[in-house]
């Protein structure tokens, strides 16, 4: 499972999800981006 890390949450919880794809926002170059267009690109990329 792909799964995406908001820029205002602890990087280090992808330790918690070891069988899971995990990035950050700001790994993916989205910082600042607005819940619609971050939805988008999630979407774009088949986040979970």
């Amino acid at each position: 499972m792909k799964l995406l890390i908001d820029e205002n949450l602890p990087k280090r919880l992808k330790l918690g999800f070891p069988e899971h794809d995990i990035y950050t926002v700001t790994e993916m170059g989205w910082k600042s981006k607005i819940n619609g267009e971050l939805q988008q690109l999630m979407l774009e990329q088949d986040f979970q």
